[in-house]
């Protein structure tokens, strides 16, 4: 089979990708190996961030690539993460026409949104979510003639005189070749779902973390290992950097996860967002985010704990030291306890998942500002009573410690020794957990959501060898092309997708031997 562009794997990054690739005249072949597309963008909550876009422009937002890319540096330099500032600045100057080209094909994005640390507001929140992209990207691509093939595992790239002429894909129990006249685009995902390659590249134990999307595997990332390619990782990666914490996803989708991403839907939605009372729009809006959230650090210094569902409290959930016989503090803290990531301590629990437990005056002082549970993309933050009308099915509440755990089918015993204990060590009152009623939020869980492994690139997106030589035919976006890029902040992991699929695209449509 013949073609000019091959795509492998159709997440946003992949789809972008083949749509520029189509839009510039070439034929397209996308194979993704899962049974449907979307990727890991379609489990997003929807966010990109982006500086000079036309929504910004709307508002009189005045904003740069410039601006954006120093922000991003600022974030890198407070925390320590070192960063590829080449492919920071290539996203910041990008990521501005891919919000434009999605929103020619139908994405429709709420008015841009302030995050903290950045200095303007850049988030660009896609109405009704992460689904739209998808919806709207894989109809360009069909309307553009590019020929889609799910269930299709690449296995290899065919080389002919050090060029990447094609590839090899396995379906339905049979292998067939497919050969692009100008170049291949591995758009596979980054390496959650592959122990051996996260071991080779990132310290620390993965043992018991789930996995977002299991799909990624790496596969771009050892074909093009097969053929000279290099992967890179950030030196300072490591396991419970990429390990997050996060509430359960609902048994059942609500109504709002279910609402067409069609564009006339999404414009209802814009308007409404503009004109009803944020009264009656939180609820509504936090349906939908808290499906995705996880807890902030702060409520643990404010005395909330983590305990398993056995009702044993398993670590000092700041300093990540570990019981030794769980739930007993006074031991760990006489022995020195094994210190490791509150979240890599929860992966190691029975049913890999735990519960935030805390009492009345707690819930209290977590009702308002400065006070929150989570950070939440839109809405700034969401409390304790969002939880409650967003999520009854992680709100717990009872009379008393016993009548809790019967809730939560713990052992009342053990959680009623678990308090005690902690309040004990607990010398600030306004930290003990005494006054009833009594709660929890949960279950919570540890997953892999993505990790920074991906293969050397320059700034065309070009595939690099250990020498820094682009292997000629070749390119990456999304996550197996991150090369170093550190994602950092909400909306940045779809702006890296999106700005890099179709730089990638545009490139592999253009290249000639």
């Amino acid at each position: 089979m013949q073609t000019d562009v091959i795509v492998v794997g159709a997440g946003g990054a992949g789809l972008m990708a083949a749509c520029q690739a189509a839009g510039l005249g070439c034929r397209v072949v996308l194979l993704e190996k899962a049974p449907d597309v979307g990727g890991t963008t379609a489990m997003a909550v929807g966010s990109i961030m982006a500086s000079g876009t036309s929504l910004q422009k709307k508002l009189r937002i005045e904003d740069s690539p410039a601006d954006h890319a120093q922000d991003l540096a600022g974030v890198s330099e407070r925390f320590k993460i070192l960063d590829n500032a080449g492919l920071r600045t290539m996203m910041t100057e990008q990521v501005a026409e891919a919000v434009a080209f999605l929103e020619s094909i139908g994405v429709v994005f709420a008015d841009p949104l302030p995050q903290p640390p950045h200095r303007k507001p850049r988030l660009h929140q896609a109405i009704p979510g992460a689904r739209s992209y998808v919806h709207h990207l894989l109809a360009a691509c069909t309307a553009a003639g590019v020929v889609i093939k799910t269930n299709a595992k690449v296995t290899r790239l065919v080389m002919n005189a050090g060029r990447v002429v094609g590839v090899e894909y396995d379906r339905d129990g049979e292998s067939h070749q497919v050969h692009a006249r100008r170049g291949v685009v591995l758009a596979s995902g980054d390496v959650a779902g592959n122990v051996a390659l996260l071991a080779a590249h990132c310290e620390g134990n993965f043992d018991g973390l789930d996995v977002l999307n299991p799909h990624c595997t790496g596969d771009g990332h050892s074909m093009a290992q097969a053929v000279g390619g290099h992967i890179v990782s950030r030196p300072d990666f490591n396991a419970s950097e990429v390990a997050q914490m996060r509430f359960v996803p609902p048994t059942e989708s609500h109504w709002i996860q279910r609402i067409p991403p069609y564009a006339f839907v999404g414009q209802a939605i814009k308007l409404a967002l503009k004109t009803l009372p944020d009264a009656w729009l939180r609820p509504v809006v936090l349906k939908f985010l808290t499906t995705v959230l996880g807890p902030d650090r702060g409520l643990y210094k404010a005395g909330a704990l983590l305990i398993n569902k056995h009702g044993e409290r398993f670590c000092d959930e700041l300093s990540g030291t570990s019981f030794h016989d769980v739930g007993d503090h006074e031991r760990a803290v006489a022995v020195g306890g094994e210190t490791r990531a509150p979240n890599l301590l929860l992966a190691q629990q029975p049913d890999r998942m735990a519960y935030i437990v805390f009492d009345e005056r707690f819930a209290q002082k977590f009702s308002s500002w400065p006070h929150f549970v989570s950070t939440a993309p839109g809405v700034s933050y969401a409390y304790i009573d969002d939880y409650r009308r967003a999520r009854p099915d992680l709100f717990h509440r009872a009379p008393t410690w016993k009548a809790l755990a019967a809730e939560l089918g713990m052992d009342a015993d053990k959680l009623e020794t678990s308090i005690a204990q902690a309040n004990a060590h607990h010398a600030d009152e306004s930290t003990q957990l005494k006054q009833g009623p009594f709660y929890a939020l949960g279950p919570v869980k540890s997953w892999l959501l993505v990790t920074p492994v991906g293969l050397a690139v320059d700034n065309q997106l070009r595939v690099l060898n250990a020498s820094s030589q682009p292997i000629a035919g070749l390119f990456a976006a999304g996550g197996v092309g991150q090369g170093g890029f550190a994602i950092t902040g909400h909306g940045h992991g779809l702006g890296w997708a999106f700005a890099s699929g179709m730089l990638a695209g545009r490139q592999a449509a253009l290249f000639e031997s």
